[in-house]
């Protein structure tokens, strides 16, 4: 019998509150599955001035730098191979025995665009052309064909690397 004046505590309030516990627990020990993700990148990235960012690949050995992205069956729009040279030269591409369409950029070392090719095929028969940029430059970066044009990437701009070590070993 309830008293007149007083709450009932009665087995439904009781059960709320243990559910609730129960939920908050849950979710303390991370039993609904992963956090989601975070936007921080870990490992090498570059990025371009309109914030778009790409987790980065390192081709730094003339064995890495000559296989680049050949036989890949895709590239994401998050994804992009850095091709790091020992000094600034006029670094010629092809694209013979790679599968998918990229966007090429040559930058200085001090990190500016010096040349961009966009949009460029891949090789389906020899002979494959060859794409040279108008200046020197230190290093390439390879991203999915389209991100360039539609990061509005031109000549002059400002890439940033995070995460990465400018060096590549010297010519044997």
């Amino acid at each position: 019998m309830v008293r007149q004046g007083t709450r009932s505590r009665g087995p439904s309030r009781v059960l709320h509150l243990t559910r609730a516990a129960a939920i908050i627990l849950a979710a303390t020990l991370g039993l609904f599955g992963p956090a989601p993700a975070s936007p921080v990148q870990t490992g090498p990235a570059a990025t371009f001035p309109d914030g778009h960012s790409f987790r980065l690949e390192i081709a730094r050995t003339p064995e890495e730098r000559a296989l680049g992205y050949m036989f890949r069956e895709g590239v994401g729009p998050e994804e992009g191979m850095l091709f790091l040279f020992p000094g600034d030269d006029f670094h010629s591409f092809w694209m013979k025995n790679c599968r998918v369409s990229l966007d090429l950029v040559w930058l200085s070392e001090g990190l500016t665009v010096v040349h961009l090719e966009k949009r460029v095929p891949p090789c389906r028969r020899d002979p494959c052309p060859s794409y040279l940029p108008m200046r020197k430059a230190r290093l390439v970066l390879e991203v999915k064909a389209g991100m360039a044009e539609k990061a509005g990437l031109r000549v002059g701009d400002p890439v940033r690397l995070e995460g990465v070590e400018l060096t590549a070993p010297d010519p044997p």
